[in-house]
């Protein structure tokens, strides 16, 4: 369902280009990113998206030059869409569940001359309802997702918030520190965001839904 593209045409390697990667926040299923790229610079925005959700990406540049390709999740030289031959937007849906990439960069011919680009991305996620919004690790423990993950990466000090729907807006349920198990109930993404339902390991009255973005799979036996 992808075509298999090349991403860059450049005279250099990738791997010798300045690159860069950051993961979007988005607002209401919607995201603006203003950057700045110079000569063999190049940009990965990492979002995640379930099979079936929509995509909609736009840049703006005074750059001629200046382009974005969409790398599917897993891919880190092959694009399914290629600014260069097909515009700077793209109106899609997502094949797949997991993190896709919009690689912003400048083509050999400027980014040779060591020319500078000032840009305005622009991602919306969401706009149509995912038809299967569950991918190979948007599973529960009973149809292929691991049995249970473990709160990793809150900042010090701080704590994951266990809420009662799928939103940051709603009813705290409960805080979780880094470290703490949880049963794997399933994932979904919702406006942009990976959330999860989970069940706390020693209490299976306490349940919500936690942002997938701080869980990682537990290991084997842990509870």
């Amino acid at each position: 369902m992808i075509a298999a593209l090349t991403a860059f045409t450049p005279t250099r390697a990738l791997a010798d280009r300045e690159h860069r990667t950051e993961r979007v926040t988005f607002h209401h299923g919607h995201a603006v990113i203003k950057g700045r790229i110079k000569g063999y610079e190049f940009v990965d925005y990492v979002f995640p998206a379930g099979a079936g959700e929509s995509i909609e990406v736009t840049l703006k540049t005074g750059e001629f030059s200046n382009y974005f390709n969409l790398l599917a999740p897993g891919e880190t030289e092959t694009a399914f869409f290629i600014g260069s031959t097909s515009g700077d937007s793209y109106e899609g849906v997502a094949p797949t569940s997991g993190d896709y990439k919009a690689r912003v960069y400048l083509m050999r011919n400027d980014a040779r001359r060591g020319k500078v680009a000032n840009y305005v991305l622009t991602i919306a996620l969401g706009q149509k309802s995912a038809t299967n919004e569950k991918g190979s690790d948007f599973a529960d423990g009973m149809t292929g997702g691991p049995d249970f993950w473990q709160v990793s990466s809150v900042p010090a000090r701080d704590a994951l918030n266990m809420r009662a729907e799928p939103s940051p807006h709603a009813q705290l349920v409960a805080r979780l520190p880094n470290g703490a198990v949880v049963k794997n109930l399933g994932c979904k993404n919702t406006r942009g965001q990976r959330w999860c339902r989970v069940e706390h390991s020693g209490r299976s009255s306490l349940h919500g839904w936690v942002n997938g973005r701080y869980l990682r799979e537990a290991g084997a036996g842990r509870r």
